[in-house]
């Protein structure tokens, strides 16, 4: 019994010990390892094509609800060259509602020598949306260690399908 004590209260300790080692009491020793950085927007990347959509819908909900919801569709890039982690950025832009929508998507290995960009999904209210159609520009552009530029740009018609 006594022998049990004695290595419940070792453990104990030790628990203690590397606890109050390893905290905020010892500043500047930690046993954690540091995250691995990520060097976003590094290497380049060369576009050889885009596909932008030519249409982009705002649907009216279903079963009475008092929003609109927007849908638009990929865009897929061709790569003639890729290296490191480049970004592309898809953007979606309507002046007459005031709106812009972007999404960031970081390049790594794992792209090929295609990708298709998204962008998210958005809502609208119903008195927002007061027309059956508006003009929208769609734009990808890129960043890594070249800089930052537009890649593509299009002038897109937004159907509102009620």
């Amino acid at each position: 019994m006594e022998r049990t004590r004695a290595v419940v209260t070792s453990v104990i300790a030790i628990i203690l010990g590397v606890t109050l080692l390893s905290g905020p009491l010892v500043p500047g020793v930690t046993l954690a390892s540091e995250p691995e950085s990520v060097a976003l927007e590094s290497g380049n990347v060369t576009v050889s094509t885009v596909e932008m959509p030519d249409e982009v819908t705002i649907e009216k909900g279903s079963y009475g609800a008092a929003s609109y919801y927007l849908s638009v569709p990929p865009v897929r890039v061709h790569f003639a060259n890729r290296t490191g982690r480049p970004t592309l950025v898809y953007e979606l832009t309507i002046e007459e509602l005031g709106y812009t929508r972007t999404t960031n998507h970081f390049l790594d290995d794992s792209a090929g020598d295609t990708y298709d960009l998204t962008l998210a999904s958005d809502t609208f209210t119903d008195g927002e949306i007061e027309r059956e159609q508006y003009n929208g520009t769609v734009t990808v552009s890129k960043r890594d260690e070249a800089g930052h530029g537009v890649v593509a740009t299009r002038n897109v018609t937004i159907s509102v399908v009620e």
